[in-house]
């Protein structure tokens, strides 16, 4: 059952084989949207997967400490994505 809020739930997703400049830019990007859609009482989930995290740890860290949801492909497998928009 799909209950009315009036909330925005807005969810990126990507996918990086290779670490470098962009994903860096992203976690910048997605953590001033995060702020933004907060301070509207809207909600920002992030879906990010791929081996260039691997070498772009700290980028990945940064993003975990200041968005609320972010999931890889294995939060999706288990259910995650639907829990928290229900829950929202």
């Amino acid at each position: 059952m799909i209950k009315e809020t009036g909330i925005i739930i807005n969810i990126e997703a990507n996918f990086y084989n290779v670490a470098g400049s962009k994903p860096q830019e992203i976690v910048d990007s997605y953590i001033n949207r995060q702020r933004e859609l907060k301070e509207c009482g809207h909600v920002f989930i992030w879906v990010t997967d791929g081996s260039g995290w691997k070498r772009a740890k700290n980028q990945i860290k940064k993003a975990i400490e200041e968005i609320d949801y972010v999931l890889n492909i294995n939060f999706i497998k288990k259910g995650l994505l639907l829990k928290i928009i229900d829950e929202v």
